[in-house]
């Protein structure tokens, strides 16, 4: 079962603790009673040892079911926590090309899956109770009357048959179920990030609703409906077989007086103990397929999420000889992919490349010329398919990549900007961040504060600017900035053009800089034309 496999795996001495502490629950409660069943059954009753073993095992069943409480608790928390981690692990440690084309799993497992599966294992503590007060119900039921136990444990047999019978059907509307959540947080996430164009036109907005999220969220309701009564009718049928196995006892018993009615009366008495627990435990195993099915999940994007090279072991420096002017080369390199937009494969290649240290080098070409493609690719974050890369003069493998990808800072279009300063020295932050704020004409929006921006409540444009403002900071070898000026107004775009473009160069930094500004192609030192895919002439 997975997740017994998931409580070993997470801390053995924890589950050992709680499995100990579970049973000797059940065993105090089993004698707890065991006591009050014994006192209605004799005429000599006596008072102070009643109270004496009653006060005992109440008081041990008390503390020990705490204990156990504490200790299952414990545990699914660091298993929850494990599973966090774990997952960022495996987010983080995939190849870039791996995780651009899963990003559509990625939200609904960090948040939908996490849940259901917190959720799940949050109820045990009072499951593992129930089940070992279960137990030793059984077993002491068994000690006094071996022949109505038998009977009873058939009764409990069928409910287990029909549990198992209709689990299957849980499972299927819990897939079906999944699935569709995977296309509404897709459709949400149309619905956040594309909202301009939406509100820009009034039928792509009732047609986005109507044909996309109703169809999608009216197939989720409908799926996690069939699953929802699928669980409550078992649930509620358990119970039900459970109090007909109990009539049919009742009337064998008058029919053919096995044993006297007083005797199955105290015996009955025993059987109702153990109805709460049992419907407690079937409830919880009844939502082990939606568990499962969460767990499943993670397993496959797991499997999908391959690690990346540069988490190999043995990774590789990178030297800097001084000789070698040629920072970056690329021979032969061809790539390809498949193109949504024109539902065909998009092939690059072969380039032959070569980029000076210092150098700025400008890029260009049409919509679907390839020249993001070149960017992934000479930042190391797609793999070509064929060729080399060197940095000087150094091909780049496995073993060194992640060496390679650190000599560069990059700002995308629709680059992501973090809270905090994650790769910037808090020295050359002191030194050069107000000023650089200064040079955006952002010092009356944003501060720097405790290695943060104060703030990033700002317009596109203005993020870009902060965006652009950590990469400088970052103090990198290489600079690849992908049409960062074509949301900024004129002042800005002349601004980066003039002024923050010559200030790298003077500092010796190469540049890569995608763009569509003609007016400004006389400042590169060289200009490089893409289309389909190819360097043109």
């Amino acid at each position: 079962m997975r997740v017994i496999r998931l409580l070993l795996g997470s801390s053995r001495k924890l589950f050992l603790a709680a499995a100990i502490t579970s049973v000797l629950t059940g065993l105090f409660s089993t004698l707890v009673i065991k006591t009050v069943h014994e006192s209605i059954q004799g005429d000599d009753f006596q008072l102070i040892p009643f109270l004496q073993k009653f006060f005992t095992f109440w008081i041990m069943y008390g503390l020990l079911s705490v204990i156990s409480s504490y200790s299952i608790s414990k545990l699914t928390q660091k298993i929850i926590h494990q599973l966090r981690i774990k997952l960022s692990n495996s987010f983080l440690r995939a190849s870039f090309e791996t995780m651009e084309h899963n990003q559509k799993k990625m939200l609904p497992i960090l948040t939908e899956d996490v849940k259901t599966i917190a959720f799940s294992i949050d109820r045990l503590p009072n499951v593992t109770t129930g089940l070992a007060s279960i137990i030793g119900i059984l077993a002491y039921m068994i000690w006094y009357s071996p022949f109505l136990s038998g009977a009873t444990v058939l009764i409990f047999v069928g409910v287990f048959l029909f549990t198992k019978v209709l689990l299957p059907h849980i499972r299927k509307y819990e897939e079906q179920s999944r699935t569709h959540l995977n296309d509404i947080f897709d459709y949400f996430h149309g619905l956040v990030f594309g909202i301009k164009e939406l509100v820009l036109n009034k039928e792509s907005q009732k047609r986005f609703l109507k044909d996309f999220i109703i169809p999608s969220s009216h197939k989720q309701n409908q799926a996690y409906l069939k699953e929802s009564v699928a669980a409550a009718i078992m649930n509620r049928a358990t119970d039900m077989i459970l109090l007909l196995g109990i009539a049919a006892l009742i009337v064998a018993v008058f029919s053919y007086q096995f044993v006297t009615l007083e005797f199955f009366g105290h015996y009955l008495t025993l059987v109702l103990f153990t109805l709460a627990p049992l419907s407690t435990a079937a409830g919880f195993f009844s939502g082990l397929k939606r568990l499962d099915v969460a767990l499943e999940q993670i397993d496959k994007v797991g499997l999908e999420l391959k690690p990346d090279s540069e988490f190999n072991e043995g990774l590789q420096p990178l030297d800097e000889p001084e000789n070698n002017t040629k920072v970056i080369e690329l021979e032969q390199m061809r790539h390809s992919y498949y193109h949504t937009d024109i539902d065909q494969h998009f092939a690059m290649g072969p380039i032959d490349l070569a980029i000076e240290k210092g150098e700025m080098l400008f890029v260009v070409g049409g919509n679907g010329s390839g020249k993001t493609t070149l960017a992934k690719l000479l930042l190391g974050l797609y793999t070509p398919l064929s060729g080399k890369v060197f940095y000087r003069g150094q091909e780049i493998t496995e073993n060194n990549l992640s060496s390679y990808r650190s000599r560069f800072s990059a700002v995308f279009v629709d680059s992501y900007l973090f809270e905090d300063f994650l790769n910037v020295d808090k020295e050359y932050l002191a030194e050069h961040g107000e000023k650089l704020i200064k040079m955006f004409k952002l010092e009356n929006k944003v501060k720097i504060k405790n290695h943060k921006f104060t703030t990033k409540n700002l317009s596109e444009g203005q993020k870009k600017r902060l965006a652009l403002i950590i990469s400088i900071l970052e103090n990198k070898d290489i600079y690849l900035f992908d049409e960062w000026a074509a949301n900024q107004d004129p002042l800005f775009k002349e601004v980066f053009y003039t002024e923050i473009l010559p200030f790298l160069k003077s500092m010796g930094k190469t540049q890569v800089v995608i763009t569509h500004d003609d007016k400004y192609f006389g400042l590169a030192d060289r200009v490089l034309k893409l289309r389909d895919g190819q360097i043109s002439n």
